[in-house]
């Protein structure tokens, strides 16, 4: 035991030592740091540049990532959204299915038309499209955007305009869908996203509801007793809306005394664990593996080819999905999934870009959710590189002038005005590419 002891005393002991050459100016070293050599300074300077250059380079190798900035998908919009709302304390919106078809469809007319409008060329108003989705709103809104290439710089268009910065914070808005269409558009390969904002007709309770009509609807058979159930009562309702006022009819049936509720299932909703998605490449196909948990079935999807993966242990859902790389667009296609939970909802998620024609793509897998990140080789983790560069040249600047101080006030009177000199020069270069 005391052999163990003394061997580790030695190392510490030779730790300390080296440790101490390398920060602390004396005799041994001729009161030159190890750390404040001029090749060691040197190699920080290359170091430094090299992390920069690979900021500036992976994106434009890798035009598919959104790891250094969100891609313009429905959700990286509704999160920047919310996001907003959420700095101004004011509620979340909910994604709505019918105000995705809207956006979704007046997108695609714009696109379809080639016109960048409220009115289309055929006199269709936002409220045509809320209509013709079947959508019925107290309150209504649009924003248009086209041009962007990332969702903050979207984000931050609409927030720097007044009219469009105001659908974004109203606080009558309550649900919103996000429509997105690539293609061609005034001679560029372009994006054009259409974002709905509403909130919804909400049915009077029975209590407050007064017939203004005698006239009733056919009964209906209760199942369960076989006996006719309530007859329900006709009124119409009017609300105000943006546009004018809309009317609809609320029929609201009366529950009998004798009724006896039944209890309601506990339904869990699907869950996908974005972290755990892994894709690898192998020749024309894509191996994904992703846990989902509460689900039935898990659908993903790239360009035309859909696939239903298999589950294994642990909610973990695998399968191959077939590509045809002459399909693929130049910033590369989405994989999505498509979750059915067990009471048959069904949920869509973006997962990641592929460009399969990109040869390190094999080693990167670009998560599109919230948590963004890399897997550089399946294993290794890299966060928002862009961040993680900037944090890093700002610890490193801490580091150097941290040793430089050592070395100056440590012995202040021996002093290497060369290193002195050097080491300010590399952090005025530290500096400099953290705001460049």
């Amino acid at each position: 035991m005391s052999k163990a002891i003394q061997h580790i005393s030695r190392h510490t002991k030779k730790a300390g030592r080296h440790l101490w050459d390398h920060f602390i100016p004396h005799a041994g070293n001729n009161y030159h740091p190890h750390a404040l050599k001029h090749n060691v300074l040197i190699g920080y300077s290359v170091i430094l540049i090299l992390l920069k250059v690979l900021v500036v380079v992976v994106p434009i190798a890798l035009p598919s990532s959104s790891l250094f900035s969100s891609a313009i998908t429905p959700q990286n919009i509704v999160e920047l959204t919310n996001q907003t709302r959420e700095n101004l304390s004011l509620g979340d919106l909910k994604l709505n299915d019918k105000l995705t078809a809207s956006a979704q469809a007046k997108a695609e007319d714009m696109l379809l038309n080639q016109y960048f409008a409220h009115t289309s060329p055929a006199g269709a108003t936002p409220w045509d499209w809320f209509a013709k989705a079947g959508y019925k709103y107290t309150y209504a809104g649009e924003n248009l955007a086209v041009h962007f290439t990332t969702a903050e710089n979207l984000q931050a268009g609409w927030l720097a305009s007044p009219t469009h910065r105001a659908n974004i914070v109203m606080p009558k808005y309550t649900e919103i869908g996000v429509g997105v269409a690539m293609g061609t558009f005034e001679g560029f390969d372009t994006t054009i996203v259409v974002e709905h904002f509403a909130s919804p007709i909400k049915t009077a309770l029975a209590t407050t509801i007064k017939p203004v009509t005698k006239e009733v609807v056919a009964p209906v058979i209760n199942a369960n007793t076989n006996t006719p159930a309530p007859k329900p009562v006709l009124e119409p309702v009017t609300a105000g809306s943006t546009t004018g006022e809309v009317e609809s009819a609320v029929i609201v049936p009366k529950t009998p005394v004798s009724a006896v509720a039944k209890p309601v299932p506990v339904v869990l909703k699907p869950i996908i664990d974005e972290s755990s998605l892994k894709v690898l490449q192998d020749n024309n196909s894509y191996q994904v593996q992703i846990k989902v948990t509460n689900a039935k079935a898990v659908v993903v999807r790239l360009v035309a080819e859909a696939v239903v993966l298999i589950k294994q242990n642990n909610d973990v859902w695998q399968g191959s999905i077939a590509f045809n790389p002459d399909q693929f667009s130049k910033g590369g296609e989405l994989l999505s999934a498509m979750v059915i939970g067990s009471d048959d909802s069904v949920d869509t998620k973006s997962l990641v870009w592929l460009a399969p024609k990109v040869s390190t793509q094999q080693f990167y897998v670009f998560n599109e959710g919230t948590n963004k990140f890399a897997k550089i080789l399946g294993f290794f983790t890299v966060r928002n590189l862009d961040d993680s560069v900037t944090q890093f040249y700002f610890y490193f600047v801490v580091f150097l002038v941290a040793a430089l101080l050592l070395n100056i006030f440590i012995k202040i009177r021996v002093q290497h005005v060369s290193v002195v000199s050097h080491s300010l020069a590399v952090v005025g270069l530290a500096l400099l590419l953290t705001i460049i």
